[in-house]
């Protein structure tokens, strides 16, 4: 009896570990299964997704092929179709990238590294959209139409428009307004110390040339004389002008009074040459002639013919302002200088000459001296170039604006002074 109880005993152990053993053997085939399952696809598939799989023994690896029909679907679910006709700036706005814009006149060079020694990769002109890649210790990394690389923060703003007006001032200057009531005094530099050059009044044109700290670099006048002024009494009128239309108009300016100085020269040498023979016909002096002259000519009652049409219109306009001040840069009854008086009184009559008498010489067309008409603007030389202008009253006289402290007043045209330094007269009426 002992020993068939011991027979049953030893025959279910070994039915116990023969079945552990099987459960093993099946175990370690399912995991070399698994192994060779991803070798053999991994070597056929181009393109495979691992899965996971819940069975009997367990979570396991299934590798999954795609073909390419798949991989492209899923490529175009994770990158939305934009429409044809989206634009870079509208790509760039939904960047995660920042977008600046390059704040310079003319062009900067693009850095390999963050300093001003380091290798030059490209050139960033002014109002370029660039994308801000990083920032670093007051440089910034940028992409500039594919070029990459390193300037200062402070060449790059994210205001387009302050960057288009950076970019402008390179070939343009603006345009202002003088808006100061009394004018503003035009100094030879940018200090209060600086000498005076003239005046400017109120709503006047200027063209901006560059700024000085308190005071701005300007071009004012006919003639485009360069100057100071306060930069308080001015305002930009938002319009830009070319360089190069202002540069030309300078030069034909400049040629313009070159020309006027070479007909000044000649009226100057037909003016001694009838002086001379004045003095030989009457068998006296041009001085004393020209003394006697001027003594006849001494109230302003008795200087004035009595003309008609649009030249004694001039003179009679002239005359209402016998007394008013000289005033250096004056043109408005308030104060006149020369040529600030003729061109006041002008354009009362409707006729349109420039603001200095060297440009008024060439307004109009020439007249000699003996046939000078009431109204006739006739002009004086101090040797380099036309100093002086008046307008011809008849009778040998003209009605001017002589010099600091004096007013408006008549006189002749036949002093001695005026004879040797008589340039020639015009006609604009």
């Amino acid at each position: 009896m002992r020993n068939l109880k011991h027979t049953i005993i030893a025959i279910a152990a070994f039915v116990m570990v023969g079945t552990l053993s099987c459960v093993q053997i099946t175990s370690n085939s399912a995991k070399k299964q698994e192994r060779d399952m991803k070798l053999t696809t991994a070597n056929k598939a181009e393109n495979i997704t691992i899965a996971s799989a819940e069975g009997e023994l367990g979570t396991i690896a299934v590798a999954l092929t795609n073909d390419e029909n798949e991989v492209a679907a899923a490529e175009a679910a994770q990158t939305p179709e934009l429409p044809e006709d989206v634009s870079e700036q509208e790509i760039a706005e939904k960047s995660y990238l920042t977008l600046g814009y390059a704040n310079v006149t003319g062009s900067v060079e693009i850095k390999e590294d963050p300093n001003e020694e380091a290798k030059t990769t490209g050139k960033m002109s002014g109002a370029d959209q660039v994308e801000i890649l990083e920032s670093t210790d007051g440089w910034y990394k940028i992409s500039d139409n594919g070029q990459i690389g390193y300037v200062e923060s402070e060449q790059v703003t994210l205001d387009k428009s302050e960057a288009k007006e950076s970019a402008l001032q390179y070939d343009h200057y603006k345009k202002a307004n003088v808006t100061a009531e009394n004018g503003l005094v035009v100094r030879s530099s940018g200090s209060s110390d600086a000498n005076v050059e003239g005046t400017v009044n109120d709503g006047d044109n200027l063209i901006v040339v560059d700024s000085d700290g308190d005071y701005i670099k300007v071009l004012y006048g006919a003639d485009y004389k360069e100057g100071y002024v306060i930069n308080t009494g001015l305002e930009t009128t938002g319009e830009w002008v070319e360089k190069s239309d202002v540069h030309s108009e300078i030069k034909r300016v400049a040629a313009e009074k070159a020309e006027a100085a070479r007909q000044e020269e000649i009226a100057r040498q037909n003016a001694a040459r009838a002086a001379s023979s004045y003095s030989t016909t009457n068998g006296t002096s041009a001085s004393t002639a020209a003394q006697a002259a001027q003594a006849a000519t001494e109230s302003a009652g008795s200087v004035v013919t009595s003309g008609s049409g649009k030249g004694q219109a001039i003179v009679n306009t002239a005359m209402k302002y016998l007394g008013t001040p000289y005033r250096w840069g004056g043109t408005s009854p308030g104060g006149f200088d020369c040529s600030g008086l003729v061109q006041y009184v002008c354009r009362a009559n409707g006729i349109s000459v420039p603001r200095v008498a060297a440009s008024q010489r060439g307004a109009g067309r020439y007249v000699s001296r003996e046939n000078l008409q009431p109204g006739d603007l006739v002009f004086f030389s101090n040797g380099g170039g036309i100093s002086h202008v008046g307008i011809y009253a008849g009778n040998g006289n003209m009605v001017h604006a002589p010099h600091t402290g004096d007013v408006v007043k008549v006189a002749s045209i036949n002093s001695s002074y005026r004879i040797s330094h008589y340039a020639g007269a015009v006609r604009v009426w």
